[in-house]
């Protein structure tokens, strides 16, 4: 009985671990598109000068 406890309290956490990482990993990817958005904004403007 405590085996198995200790089993589904380890597959919670590495559960709880692997979606923080996609969802820090997702957020990165958007920060680094803004990033990237903001560049060719800049650009563009430079064009029009």
């Amino acid at each position: 009985m405590k085996t198995l406890f200790i089993i589904l309290v380890l597959i919670a956490l590495v559960a709880a671990v692997i979606a923080t990482y996609m969802i820090r990993r997702e957020q990165e990817n958007n920060i680094g598109n803004k990033f990237l958005r903001l560049i060719r904004k800049f650009d563009s403007w430079q064009m029009m000068r």
